[in-house]
């Protein structure tokens, strides 16, 4: 493949940071079709190869979707577009993925111990209805990836919190993508370390929340150690 010149590169990135700039903004907004390409380019000031190419980088970031025969149009945010961009990054750099965790143990309490104040009755029995799914993917040897972030994500919206909600989804989602790779399931010990944060949480017991998420955190980091060690024995 032949390299783009530098130049070429820098015009590109610059497109792409002022069409991100105006969507962003909010002069382009999710599920809004962009302008023709020669208007578009006109208004931006940059030709229409520059245009095109910021374009594509903005697909790739999950920013923008390219519609045959309709046009090009501004993307809703989500996790799993949001984690594209990082994917590569972290597989070839595991001090990266050792600070992801890290990040998660620092946040993830806190989450617990906000959900604890304030779950309700109804939000608890969600709770509850969550491990019996997992109970039951469990009995059938079913992986708990999909069920996890279904449980980390409704106490993430039981705490109320939409940013920490969209982050916790983002690098839950990464983070299952590559442990599934890697590392097998332990069903018994999530499940245990779950049910301990939901007898906190329904406790109403921010201090125990917290802990019980400490705890869980902890496991995880070794669950994952041999994506940051890789040939490393995890016991």
């Amino acid at each position: 493949m032949t390299a783009q010149p530098i130049r070429q590169q820098k015009l590109t990135a610059s497109a792409a940071e002022e069409l991100l700039a105006l969507i962003l903004r909010g002069d382009f907004v999710a599920g809004q079709r962009l302008p023709p390409e020669r208007l578009l380019a006109e208004q931006m000031n940059i030709s229409r190869t520059s245009l095109r190419d910021g374009i594509a980088r903005l697909e790739v970031l999950g920013h923008l979707e390219a519609r045959q025969g309709t046009g090009v149009f501004v993307r809703e945010p989500s996790a799993a577009h949001l984690t594209q961009p990082f994917q590569g990054m972290l597989i070839r750099s595991p001090q990266k993925l050792a600070d992801l965790l890290e990040f998660r143990q620092m946040i993830e309490p806190e989450v617990a111990a906000h959900a604890a104040a304030r779950a309700t009755p109804e939000q608890i029995t969600q709770l509850h209805l969550c491990l019996e799914r997992q109970e039951s993917a469990r009995a059938r040897h079913v992986k708990l990836s999909d069920e996890d972030i279904i449980f980390h994500s409704l106490i993430a919206q039981i705490a109320g919190n939409e940013v920490v909600m969209l982050v916790l989804e983002t690098l839950r989602s990464l983070m299952i993508q590559l442990r599934n790779q890697v590392v097998g399931d332990r069903p018994e010990l999530t499940i245990s370390e779950h049910r301990a944060l939901v007898g906190a949480i329904a406790s109403a017991s921010p201090q125990a929340a917290r802990q019980a998420m400490l705890v869980h955190m902890g496991s995880v980091r070794r669950h994952a150690a041999p994506l940051i060690h890789p040939g490393e024995d995890n016991a």
